[in-house]
């Protein structure tokens, strides 16, 4: 029933003129990003005890927020539970999703929503008590599964007992704070969420992390991104160049320090060219010259972002696979400028 909401919402959307507008005009006039995000999950989305918020998908909303309005700080952040992520998107609540959102096709076709492009690769896994870890996937096979309801991880769970022939008393929660909770809770045999969202999981388990493991197998692609209302074609083509601009600055290594002290051509021939060309756009997108400047002197290039919020310098401490550059043998690449 919450998809049929959702889609007859996204249909009454589409059809309401007064609601089809110019959000880069709306977001200058009100000075103001309005950012959805996760409410309490590590490496993505967390508020200190200050109110201060930290995480992969808070840095973007502040790099989009820095080459939009010329400050990172000009964002607000929007907690939303995954069952009302799209809702707030669709009734214009927020001006950008940014919450370990899942592209798929038919999100954007039912919906009325747009990717901005992946930002994050992982897949669909399975964490369980530490001591029920070594019956593996197989001793799983009758086991109560906690999932949250509305995600891309049901139908996975679906497809994953017809082809490997396996039967899961599936629980659903409206949240994956609630999935969290209840599986620590021992309410459920055994957690379903993407990898890296498990980990995050885990670092805050009640007893250490070490009580609990993350089942090697990766069972299906997940490709995590931003999402904007579609629609709006200067607006999702300025968050699609933000993401894009950070994962190039990572390629010309261009840091966050740079950035800062500024990129020439003899400092960094390829930087200064990508920067040349990136300002080329700032007019066809309404931005100031030196937007994507400013995005990555706010948060640095994407490799940095990386590391201070899933990396080597963030709790988590993952290894970033097939998160590295396309040209270091990951699957992480920008279209080019």
């Amino acid at each position: 029933m919450r998809l049929f909401s959702l889609i007859a919402c996204a249909l009454l959307l589409a059809a309401s003129p007064c609601l089809a507008g110019d959000t880069s005009t709306t977001v200058k006039s009100r000075g103001l990003v309005r950012c959805g995000v996760a409410s309490d999950v590590p490496g993505f989305a967390v508020r200190d005890a200050s109110g201060r918020w930290a995480g992969l998908d808070v840095d973007f909303c502040h790099a989009v927020a820095a080459a939009v309005l010329g400050d990172p700080a000009k964002v607000s952040f929007l907690p939303l539970a995954t069952s009302a992520r799209f809702t707030a998107l669709m009734a214009r609540e927020v001006d950008l999703l940014s919450r370990n959102t899942t592209w798929s096709l038919s999100r954007e076709a039912m919906l009325g929503v747009e990717f901005s492009g992946p930002m994050l690769f992982t897949g669909l896994a399975f964490m369980v008590p530490a001591m029920a870890a070594g019956g593996g996937l197989k001793g799983l096979d009758g086991a109560t599964v906690g999932a949250v309801r509305g995600t891309t991880h049901v139908q996975n769970l679906d497809e994953m007992a017809v082809t490997h022939g396996m039967r899961f008393k599936i629980v659903l929660y409206d949240s994956v704070e609630q999935a969290r909770d209840a599986f620590f809770a021992g309410q459920c045999q055994a957690l379903s969420e993407d990898a890296v969202l498990l980990a995050a999981f885990r670092s805050q388990a009640p007893g250490g992390p070490d009580e609990y493991t993350i089942l090697p197998e990766r069972l299906s692609k997940e490709p995590i991104s931003p999402a904007v209302l579609r629609g709006d074609a200067q607006w999702s083509l300025t968050v699609k160049c933000v993401l894009a601009a950070l994962i190039t600055a990572e390629e010309c290594a261009i840091t966050r320090e740079a950035a800062a002290n500024g990129v020439t051509p003899s400092s960094n021939p390829a930087g200064a060219l990508f920067l040349r060309r990136a300002d080329a756009l700032a007019k066809p997108l309404g931005l100031e010259p030196g937007w994507a400047l400013r995005a990555i002197r706010a948060v640095g290039n994407y490799g940095e972002i990386y590391e201070r919020n899933l990396g080597s310098g963030s709790p988590l401490k993952l290894e970033r696979g097939v998160n590295r550059l396309w040209s270091r043998g990951g699957l992480l690449f920008a279209p080019p400028f």
